[in-house]
């Protein structure tokens, strides 16, 4: 029991006093991404408002429905679950591409993962902008959507770490697992409601209610087009949070010693 408190107490100092090493890196990362670019990180910005007024002009067509009702719904769904993707996909590689350090330098695993978190909430955010004035053009976003959505923003962290972490576990113990994480969240897509709204697909009820990454676009979605906070979406979100991260504390301390031999 005294084992588990120590190895507690020292992955979480990576959230109190340690922040810092996770967060420089994190910079470090985006700014070495985008070193010499004259606009920076700002091209991300612009590549998502192109990828999303594109592909709302042609699918509102396509599906015969009104772009000022189309265009924000999926501005929303694609910018979130971009977010999600590659936090997941990112993260479930985050220990295998910090072995270097991890095999030299003894650091809260945490500090690890939460470079990759950190990193691509930077990221997130230069494409979260683009939903501001494009909600503002067609009169959906409020004061108070805009302030819970970035709460919602939150719990979608919040929830998503830990899952990270269980998967960079994994992957760090079978290579085979990364693979099919990034298959896996592709066939996500196509049954997610990114592109479409539920009431349009009949026969995926069921999919959708058990589709963890529904709820969580939700947290965000909702509060913007609709400026009402999904407390739904929000109670199972908590609770599946709280769950993961549990369990992710649990692994990290079982595996807390092979995990440098795996790398």
């Amino acid at each position: 029991m005294v084992g588990i408190l120590d190895f507690l107490y020292r992955e979480l100092t990576t959230f109190r006093g340690g922040w810092h090493a996770w967060y420089l890196l994190a910079l470090q990362d985006v700014k070495g991404r985008y070193r010499r670019s004259v606009i920076g990180p700002f091209w991300i910005t612009l590549t998502s408002m192109f990828f999303v007024l594109g592909l709302g002009l042609v699918y509102s067509r396509l599906l015969n429905l009104d772009l000022k009702e189309y265009l924000p719904f999926l501005a929303c769904g694609i910018i979130v679950w971009t977010f999600i993707v590659t936090l997941v996909t990112e993260g479930a590689s985050a220990i295998i591409g910090s072995g270097h350090i991890i095999k030299q330098v003894n650091m809260p695993i945490f500090v690890h993962l939460m470079r990759v978190v950190f990193r691509n909430i930077i990221i997130f955010l230069h494409s979260y902008i683009i939903l501001v004035p494009l909600l503002m053009w067609y009169g959906y976003l409020t004061l108070y959507g805009f302030a819970v959505s970035v709460l919602g923003i939150g719990m979608i962290v919040f929830s998503l770490t830990p899952l990270v972490a269980l998967l960079a576990i994994l992957c760090a113990r079978y290579r085979d697992v990364l693979p099919m994480i990034s298959s896996g969240m592709q066939l996500l897509f196509f049954v997610t409601p990114v592109m479409w709204h539920p009431n349009q697909v009949a026969g995926l009820e069921s999919v959708i209610k058990y589709n963890f990454f529904v709820y969580l676009i939700d947290l965000v979605r909702k509060p913007m087009l609709n400026g009402y906070w999904p407390m739904n979406s929000a109670i199972l979100v908590a609770v599946i949070g709280v769950a993961l991260w549990i369990c992710a504390f649990f692994a990290l301390y079982l595996n807390r010693k092979n995990i440098p031999y795996w790398l």
